[in-house]
């Protein structure tokens, strides 16, 4: 499986996901930068919701970003708490892709908010949540990258706002719509000097970032729905998750246990243009 699908989710959270493995389908829209309009951050986060030691390098981040893209809505079938159960708890979420990747992405949870992760290729960062409801979620990191012969580092802050929102159609089957919205400012002393090679793979990076992101977590749902049994034994044996949340997460995966749900476990299987998850018998 592809590294640089891995690391992808890793630098958006995990959660926030935390991993894409799909094609896109989240569409990039116009794309800022160095040179572009200023973004009011409190058209984007409620400020006076954020912490105060936080507010200050969200709204620098917003404003004065180097990097901004969108992703358009996407739409899935999944009740609300297990939506969430996957979007606030990163490290769960990494679990279960551990579980079918062989990836040396590492996640680890530092505080009830903060997490650390590298993937093994040259990139860390540590995340906050700075902000989490049913309706919206804002993540701040710290990201460094170091290129393999060491020849350009970037360090660099990003605000990662999640919006969400949640409906039934016709016959009350419950369906979540969520869009990623990622703000990059590079912090990097000599940047200037170095963007003219490294800004075209940063924007091609952040481009998949936003592609990937949202679809990751609508992929684990779909995942976690259809494999129950699977779901509840990756999280309930991992050391890295606390109880809590182990009990909670199997709760919730078994108030939605739907008929005929598989006893395996998905396998993941990436054919040209196309991956598709499969059922292996335990």
């Amino acid at each position: 499986m592809s590294r640089m699908l891995v690391r992808r989710a890793m630098l958006v959270g995990g959660a926030v996901a935390i991993i894409g493995i799909m094609s896109a389908t989240l569409s990039p829209l116009a794309g800022a930068g160095i040179g572009s309009r200023r973004i009011d951050p409190a058209q984007v986060v409620p400020i006076e919701q954020l912490a105060p030691e936080w507010r200050d390098s969200v709204i620098e981040v917003i404003r004065d970003h180097t990097f901004h893209r969108e992703g358009e809505p996407d739409t899935f079938a999944c009740p609300p708490d297990l939506y969430l159960s996957l979007l606030n708890e990163p490290a769960m979420t990494v679990a279960l892709w551990k579980d079918l990747s062989d990836t040396p992405v590492r996640l680890r949870k530092v505080t009830a908010n903060r997490y650390e992760g590298d993937d093994g290729s040259g990139s860390t960062a540590t995340w906050e949540f700075v902000l989490r409801s049913p309706r919206l979620h804002v993540l701040l990191a710290h990201f460094n990258y170091i290129s393999p012969h060491g020849n350009a580092r970037v360090e660099a802050r990003i605000v990662v706002v999640v919006n969400s929102a949640y409906y039934r159609d016709r016959t009350k089957a419950p369906f979540v719509q969520h869009n990623v919205d990622i703000y990059v400012k590079v912090d990097s002393k000599g940047w200037k000097t170095i963007a003219r090679t490294v800004r075209p793979v940063v924007e091609r990076i952040l481009e998949e970032q936003v592609k990937e992101a949202g679809f990751f977590i609508s992929l684990m749902s779909r995942l976690v729905l259809s494999f129950p049994n699977w779901a509840t034994d990756v999280v309930t044996r991992n050391p890295g998750i606390d109880a809590a949340t182990r009990q909670r997460f199997a709760t919730i995966v078994a108030q939605h246990r739907r008929p005929g749900a598989s006893s395996g476990r998905p396998v993941v299987r990436k054919d040209p243009g196309n991956i598709t998850a499969e059922t292996r018998r335990r």
